[in-house]
């Protein structure tokens, strides 16, 4: 079995390691890797010691190559091109989260994976890893009954040079023009918003949708796009989501989530033990695990489902509630920035930070009371009208 990879550094670097680790041990080659000669990031040692052959481009590696996985690991802005390219050329395909930009994009993706019989795998990692998936089989099977509420908190700090690194962080179109939506919710924490969409499906690969939305977004770096997101969801199974999420913080805080069900809730809150919580009525506790661990596994159930020996759990159609709420904000709100008077400049590890005054504590005080900061009288706050959701189709363009 032969992979091919796109790119080498960020993320790329990653799945780079796992693959020369392999330690499920299983047989594939990497028959090379993407990466344009014009670029002058270092290429890691594991290619250059096992005379791994670089390619300028994936049409360069078609002729000379076949792939049975192609793994994306590039910009936003690349995935639907390089996607449709490998499918078209025969390859099955794992393409790093987000799935597209748009919507539209994405069910391109989607038809042409249909029309030639192979897979697109979205690499939302936690939807691959054995906690969350005996979970979801948990709730399926109707361990803790119907779902009624889930929330997620996560509060990580990002610096200026987080937003420096590339010309498209926190962007919402690249320099040709091309839409990205670079954003908290859409890029680090986006795990988390299509988590609670994944976990609500009911199918072990599938996800419940958005059907209304009420979020506010804000920015306190000077940025195109939002460094700060606060949602509730209205999903199609009428479950009530609260979504926060912010890299205007000071502390950081890893995820914290909660799903609430008839008969009992399931929690995980990484800054205790890590450990993946369910709690039934009559007192018993599930250990589940820690979803954190194995990230990787993604690159090896795509190599199993190749041979027919597992099912991709997280296709397209599974990825795109998270794609659908960036795209349905991102086109019907406006973004707030906040007054200069909240937004403080500190250090984190010897790089500059802007975050806001106490909102590590607003965002614990949202959670706990499962509002939206307008909702709790924070005067920065800004009240914006809920969006139905329930048959969007297509992302117009940003507000």
């Amino acid at each position: 079995m032969k992979l091919v990879i796109i790119g080498v550094s960020g993320y790329a670097r990653v799945f780079i390691k796992a693959m020369f680790e392999n330690k499920p041990k299983e047989e594939f080659e990497v028959a090379g890797y993407i990466y344009p000669l014009a670029r002058t990031s270092p290429i890691p040692e594991e290619l250059t010691e096992n005379n791994i052959r670089r390619y300028d481009s994936l049409e360069d590696f078609y002729q000379h190559d076949t792939a049975d996985l192609v793994i994306i690991s590039s910009p936003i802005n690349y995935h639907l091109e390089q996607t449709v390219t490998a499918l078209r050329n025969g390859s099955n395909v794992l393409c790093e989260k987000p799935i597209a930009a748009t919507i539209q994009d994405a069910r391109e993706m989607e038809l042409v994976s249909k029309e030639t019989g192979k897979f697109v795998a979205v690499g939302f990692q936690w939807s691959f890893c054995q906690p969350i998936l005996s979970l979801k089989q948990d709730i399926i099977n109707g361990m803790y009954g119907k779902p009624l509420s889930c929330k997620t908190v996560v509060q990580w700090p990002r610096t200026v040079r987080y937003y420096n690194r590339a010309s498209w962080a926190g962007k919402i179109k690249d320099e040709s023009g091309h839409f990205v939506l670079d954003s908290v919710a859409n890029n680090a924490t986006a795990h988390f918003l299509h988590n609670m969409f994944f976990l609500l499906g009911t199918e072990m690969d599938g996800a419940d949708y958005p059907k209304e939305i009420d979020a506010e977004i804000y920015r306190a770096n000077d940025i195109e796009n939002y460094d700060t997101f606060m949602g509730k969801i209205k999903t199609r199974n009428d479950v009530d989501m609260l979504f926060l999420a912010s890299h205007a913080v000071k502390k950081n805080v890893n995820p914290v989530f909660e799903f609430n069900f008839e008969k009992g809730k399931v929690t995980f809150d990484f800054s205790k033990d890590s450990i993946l919580y369910g709690h039934l009525p009559d007192g018993t506790t599930k250990n589940y695990g820690n979803p954190f661990e194995d990230e990787m596994r993604k690159i090896f159930t795509c190599i199993r489902a190749i041979r027919g020996e597992e099912k991709v759990p997280c296709p397209i159609d599974a990825a795109i509630p998270q794609l659908m709420v960036i795209n349905a904000v991102s086109e019907n709100y406006e973004i707030t920035q906040f007054p200069e008077e909240v937004v403080e400049k500190t250090t984190i590890n010897e790089e500059t930070l802007l975050c806001v005054k106490g909102m590590n504590d607003m965002l614990d005080e949202c959670y706990a009371n499962e509002k939206l900061p307008s909702e709790m009288g924070y005067s920065w706050a800004k009240k914006q009208q809920s969006i139905d959701v329930s048959h969007y189709q297509a992302f117009k363009g940003a507000k």
